[in-house]
This record gives C-alpha cells, sequence and structure tokens, in this order.
C-alpha cells in the first residue's frame, strides 16, 4: 500500500506510464476483495490488481497521481 495512505484509491502514475485503457485503475492488494473481478498486475515486484472504473467510483475510491 502506498506510504500512509489507508483508504481506497487508484495509482494513476502507474495507469498513464503503462497506457491503461480509461475505463480501468489499479488499485492496491489490500482492497482487491472489495471487487468482483480483480486482475493481479504485477509492478517492479509488487502486487497490484487492476478493476472496472465504475466500480472503484462506486466504492468510493479517491483518484491519487502515485506512481508507486
Amino acid at each position: 500500500m502506498s506510504k500512509n495512505t489507508n483508504y481506497l484509491h487508484s495509482h494513476s502514475g502507474i495507469e498513464r506510464e503503462r497506457k491503461f485503457p480509461k475505463h480501468l485503475v489499479l488499485v492496491d492488494e489490500d482492497y482487491k476483495n472489495m471487487f468482483l473481478d480483480p486482475k493481479l498486475y504485477r509492478v517492479h515486484g509488487k502486487d497490484y490488481f487492476v478493476v472496472s472504473i465504475l466500480e472503484f467510483v462506486n466504492k468510493g475510491g479517491v483518484f491519487k497521481n502515485f506512481s508507486e
């Protein structure tokens, strides 16, 4: 999880760098159980999960420009 961040958030920096489709976001592993069909996505040996942006917003997710 991102340093000192303990709420549902995205990793927009990674999404932009990896040219993610706009309808998907990356979330930390700690939040994967909140989503219906999270897909594992590894970046530099760290596990993230790809989820639908609609589901992310409906769960109260916050967009952050995190690149780690």
